[in-house]
């Protein structure tokens, strides 16, 4: 349909309401819940892809929307990095470094397949990505998403598995008999191979406004050991996952980098310090400063690790990082998945060459998954939309709309308000958010750092902003 029609709020359901009509955009930011329902995004009230503008036209039908920006291409962008870097090393996996020089997609090699043939480390980040659920983990739905990967070829680019580790393998077995997805995954020190964190890249999404860092190590933890729960195996996945936080905060990847080693060594007590020895290379000295010959790209989960954060940390651009991690040669398409998914994440969709994208193996299917993740930032917000603010107990927020409040939350409650405001601020200043325009930036941009803190979520500074004087009495 090519005519643009406005999209008031009298035209449309409300935002808990069933509605499969939305542009492209705001449908790539639905949500779907447990029970199949349907929640619509696409209302100039729950739009959060504008920050400072709202779209007041918007195409119908499927068409993009006129006002479309790449903001929102995130999770593809991350799940494309992921699936290209591992297409690329699919045919150069398993031989040894300077045996053969990657420039690009190729076919045929080690698995014999097609050019844009990605494997496994592909294969079950998208059954994760279709296992998790809007309001939980979903354990057994994902570990069900495994169980169908390796009988019946689900996930994959053409219906069959080629490739399996051994460790993934033992577990699925496992989870066959009936153990637990925490408990089915090897603990032995034998079983350290790089099998759950090449998957877990998607989990970055899910950590959406989960400040607490116990909690994040938590979630990290059950879902490695669905397959892989040796600590070891833990810690490399939420070093990961902390990166990846980091990223999709929008911090440049040396300071991610740089977070994610003050972050080890100040605020994680619960990570012993002879288990962050194991990762004293990346977390304690600095991995950009070692040199190429220093870099083990094997399966062990450690050398995987710092096999990508330095061809990461160590290029500008998408395709340097991605080809840098595959020609460190043995387990080349995991090293590339791993890479590709921070790069894909930090660099966005377009950084990724058109012709990779073009080449890679089942693409609509791998975007089909992606858009139909749950959105975090939408559903818990959405959920919390008419809470109160735990200093603040007397009244409902006002509605946020076109991403200014309109009014004070209770003029009788400035004191509470003014409480409000100072946490706030600290929460500012401790993530480092400056160049804010105090009282005109709508606090959906930063709810992700005041969940669990007692700041009503969704309410603009402009709410909490006010006469400086009159908090002074």
């Amino acid at each position: 349909m090519n005519e643009k029609r406005p999209r008031w709020w009298d035209e449309m359901p409300t935002t808990f309401d069933a509605h499969p009509v939305a542009c492209e955009t705001c449908l790539f930011r639905s949500t779907t819940l447990e029970d199949g329902t349907f929640l619509d995004r696409a209302n100039t009230g729950t739009c959060q892809i504008y920050e400072d503008m709202k779209p007041h036209e918007v195409y119908w039908d499927g068409a993009p929307c006129e006002s479309y920006e790449k903001s929102d291409d995130r999770p593809l962008s991350l799940m494309v990095g992921l699936a290209v870097g591992d297409a690329l090393g699919v045919p150069v996996e398993f031989k040894p470094r300077g045996s053969f020089h990657v420039t690009g997609m190729q076919g045929n090699g080690t698995h014999n397949q097609p050019a844009g043939t990605w494997s496994d480390d592909t294969s079950l980040a998208l059954a994760l990505a279709d296992g998790i659920l809007p309001n939980s983990l979903g354990l057994e739905s994902i570990a069900y998403n495994f169980k169908q990967w390796y009988d019946k070829g689900a996930y994959t680019p053409y219906g069959k598995v080629f490739d399996v580790g051994g460790a993934t393998a033992r577990a699925i077995a496992r989870l066959k008999k009936g153990v637990p997805p925490t408990e089915a995954g090897g603990k032995d020190g034998r079983d350290n191979g790089n099998g759950s964190l090449m998957r877990i890249a998607p989990l970055t999404f899910y950590m959406f406004g989960i400040r607490d860092p116990k909690e994040r190590y938590s979630i990290v933890k059950d879902v490695s050991s669905i397959t892989h729960a040796h600590e070891t195996s833990v810690t490399a996945c939420f070093i990961y996952v902390e990166m990846l936080n980091w990223i999709r905060m929008n911090r440049a990847k040396d300071v991610a980098y740089a977070k994610v080693k003050e972050y080890f060594q100040k605020y994680f007590p619960f990570i012993n310090d002879e288990l962050k020895a194991r990762f004293s290379r990346i977390l304690q000295g600095d991995i950009r400063d070692l040199a190429e010959a220093d870099i083990r790209s094997s399966g062990y989960v450690v050398d995987t690790l710092e096999a990508a954060f330095w061809s990461f940390l160590t290029t500008d651009n998408y395709r340097d990082a991605v080809l840098k991690a595959v020609n460190l040669g043995v387990d080349t398409d995991t090293v590339g998945a791993v890479t590709g998914a921070m790069a894909g994440l930090a660099y966005g969709l377009d950084a990724i060459p058109k012709e990779w994208r073009r080449q890679l193996a089942a693409y609509d299917e791998i975007r089909r998954i992606t858009v139909a993740m749950p959105r975090w930032d939408h559903f818990r917000s959405a959920s919390w939309f008419f809470a109160l603010c735990a200093l603040c107990t007397a009244s409902p927020p006002p509605f946020c709309h076109n991403g200014k409040t309109e009014g004070l939350l209770m003029q009788e409650s400035n004191l509470k308000l003014v409480a409000c405001k100072k946490e706030m601020l600290r929460i500012l200043k401790e993530y480092e958010l400056s160049s804010y325009d105090a009282g005109e930036v709508c606090a959906s941009a930063i709810n992700e750092y005041v969940f669990g803190s007692g700041v009503i979520v969704r309410v603009s500074l402009m709410s909490i902003v006010y006469d400086e004087d009159r908090d002074k009495k």
